[in-house]
């Protein structure tokens, strides 16, 4: 989740980063400008998912650049944090479409009681109905519900899977797990499946080896552990035989499964796959963040 601080003080933008650097329940990718012309550049270059800005600063305020990101991204949350108090001030600010107003002094807590709410209905606006394009045919990729009744089975009766929009690859999915199925006698490679850290962690201590605790640590810190990743893979191999070729009537088999540390071209390639020859999916459980996977087939 990429967040944008404006704010023409270096000591409120470093009181800012630190406080989301402490938030626990997603990783945050934060950048910091010191001007709306600045921000202006990073709305368009970096595409930030969540914008909290100053209100006074030199040329423009944040008024301004909250009002512009209404005409442009209207969809985007804006939180407007600074020292000003007057309550017309205030009401301009949520009238213009702000979705939250926080005084300076604030606590860490403060803002991340603002942070969770617009981050959970962000997770959910990720959710969709269906697969709006059919899947090609031929290709071994389980329905949405089939996978997750199984995964509920053999893993945990905790777990969730939605489908959710169209991934496109960016930083978050560094680092991420990419897990190879093929065939069980031709060895044939037939699907391909990414998970980003959350999906993995998830997945790993729904197996009850990694304990919640250790996950969430795993995730704030944005890392995947030889340990969490074999309880990933154990998870994964107990729900490979929803992976049916239908030519074959055999179900494919978990042939790799490992960390993906830094982009490279082939996981530009995987997450550019037509809607037609993948699935993206939620994966979830109580407590946890919400998790994500995209799974092709070749």
């Amino acid at each position: 989740m990429k967040v944008l601080i404006v704010d023409d003080s270096v000591a409120t933008r470093e009181i800012i980063k630190r406080a989301l650097m402490s938030y626990q329940y997603r990783k945050l990718f934060i950048r910091s400008v010191e001007s709306v012309k600045k921000a202006r550049a990073e709305l368009i270059e970096w595409q930030p998912h969540i914008v909290l800005t100053d209100w006074y600063m030199p040329e423009h305020t944040g008024l301004v650049l909250l009002e512009e990101i209404r005409l442009i991204r209207p969809e985007l949350p804006v939180g407007v944090i600074s020292t000003i108090d007057e309550k017309e001030k205030i009401v301009q600010a949520r009238t213009a479409g702000c979705n939250f107003f926080l005084s300076k002094p604030f606590t860490d807590e403060q803002l991340h009681i603002q942070l969770q709410q617009i981050i959970e209905k962000l997770e959910q606006n990720e959710l969709k109905i269906e697969q709006t394009v059919p899947l090609k045919e031929g290709l071994p990729l389980p329905k949405t519900e089939q996978l997750e009744k199984l995964m509920q089975k053999n893993i945990s009766e905790s777990l969730s899977l939605n489908p959710i929009r169209a991934q496109n690859f960016d930083e978050s999915k560094i680092p991420s797990v990419m897990v190879i199925y093929a065939e069980q006698k031709s060895q044939k490679l037939r699907v391909i499946a990414v998970l980003d850290v959350y999906a993995v962690c998830v997945l790993a201590s729904s197996c009850m080896d990694v304990e919640d605790s250790y996950a969430q640590k795993a995730i704030h810190k944005n890392e995947i552990h030889s340990d969490i990743l074999d309880a990933c893979k154990e998870a994964l191999e107990k729900t490979s035989y929803a992976f049916l070729d239908s030519h074959s009537s055999e179900s494919l088999y978990v042939k790799s499964c490992k960390i993906i540390t830094q982009a490279h071209p082939r996981l530009d390639q995987i997450f550019s796959y037509p809607l037609d020859s993948r699935i993206d999916l939620s994966c979830e459980r109580e407590g946890m963040a919400q998790g994500k996977m995209l799974i092709v087939g070749v």
